[in-house]
């Protein structure tokens, strides 16, 4: 993509998105400077569906993302990848996790944590 046609979108989805990554929603910095853009909160421009993957310079298929987003990717999907980076995974995981029996046995670590006063709801 030249730098020309890079720096208007780059500027329009600055705008769409508030100054805020696609996935982790950080604030991120426009810069011309190339030190600048090597910082991990540098604004780049995302291929929502990889180049690798068919996916094309269309405006419909890019977003604004932080370097370290960008960087940090993958062949993950986006959609995905957004989850993974603000916490869905990870909070869905814990529904499908498996939970004690009535009455079973802790093991030494619950039974210890369970006795820790810090570890206790406050009253």
């Amino acid at each position: 993509m030249k730098t020309a046609l890079k720096r208007r979108y780059l500027l329009t989805l600055f705008a769409k998105q508030d100054g805020k990554c696609c996935y982790c929603d950080r604030h991120v910095i426009l810069s011309y400077r190339w030190r600048d853009q090597q910082r991990p909160d540098a604004a780049t421009i995302e291929h929502l569906r990889r180049r690798a993957d068919g996916g094309s310079n269309h405006p419909d298929n890019l977003a604004m993302a932080c370097k370290e987003c960008n960087d940090g990717r993958g062949p993950v999907d986006w959609l995905t990848y957004r989850s993974f980076k603000r916490g869905e995974i990870s909070e869905f995981a814990k529904c499908f996790a498996p939970q004690p029996a009535p009455g079973a046995r802790q093991s030494h670590h619950h039974q210890r944590e369970s006795l820790d006063p810090a570890s206790r709801p406050s009253t």
